[in-house]
């Protein structure tokens, strides 16, 4: 889908791996308007940090993801918080309904 007018049909420019819109002829790629955009690594890469981050049951940490995927700290950090970012919009929207019942910890005082 074109990111400018939303039109569906295109066109595939195979020199470049890029589309072109058939409504307004804008060209663009895949990855256009989504988490990914501007990203320098690897499609490859890239869906192993989405599994990577998906499949940790209580989180998976930045410094987790450089060294598994072989990145620096920082490109790790900012591709977990842009995925962190999708989720919370995601969910963003989501209402509960009904009961809904929350349990708090019960800290005692060390004497």
């Amino acid at each position: 889908m074109c990111p400018r007018c939303g039109c569906t049909e295109t066109y595939n420019i195979s020199a470049r791996r890029r589309l072109k819109c058939v409504a307004c002829l804008h060209r663009f790629s895949v990855t256009s308007g989504n988490i990914v955009a501007s990203r320098k690594l690897s499609f490859t890469d890239l869906l192993a940090a989405i599994v990577i981050f998906v499949n940790g049951a209580k989180g998976v940490s930045a410094l987790h993801v450089s060294r598994d995927l072989d990145v620096q700290y920082k490109t790790a950090f900012v591709l977990s918080h842009k995925l962190r970012e999708a989720m919370a919009r995601e969910d963003s929207g989501q209402i509960l309904a009904r009961e809904v019942e929350v349990i708090a910890p019960i800290f005692s005082a060390a004497t």
